[in-house]
């Protein structure tokens, strides 16, 4: 689970609470829309659709994919943090603790913050010659 957030906070930009409250949808092309609402500054729904890439280590579809198909036929409709073990879905924090587990495995040092992966992301691409329009577009500024 906690991989499953992370890429989707690095790749999407997405805070996590957004993230706790995301629905997703696996369509018959392969990709997953994601739909969620973002509660800073202007309200509003977002959609953040992952499509399948060649690599299947780093393609976040198939670790949405993954994340269903470990899922019971019962909860294969349940939200998409359902913990089927608790019988509920994950709490904020559960989803926190995760990605934290995730950082510490890759060496991140524990005074880093889960907001460091969207911020890292940021950086990465300004990095890589991305314009300043260009972030704040990505990172919904």
């Amino acid at each position: 689970m906690g991989s499953v957030i992370s890429s989707i906070m690095a790749f999407a930009t997405l805070r996590l609470t957004e993230i706790h409250r995301a629905k997703a949808t696996r369509n018959e092309d392969g990709s997953w829309p994601l739909d969620t609402a973002v509660w800073k500054g202007d309200d509003y729904d977002l959609s953040v659709t992952f499509r399948p890439v060649s690599n299947k280590q780093i393609c976040p579809t198939a670790w949405l994919a993954s994340q269903f198909a470990r899922r019971n036929t019962d909860d294969q409709t349940k939200p998409l943090w359902w913990r089927g073990s608790r019988k509920k879905i994950a709490s904020y924090e559960y989803l926190s603790k995760a990605v934290h587990m995730i950082m510490r495995g890759a060496g991140v040092q524990a005074k880093n913050s889960v907001t460091s992966i969207r911020k890292s992301s940021i950086t990465k691409s300004i990095d890589q010659g991305a314009s300043q329009q260009e972030v704040d577009r990505a990172s919904r500024h």
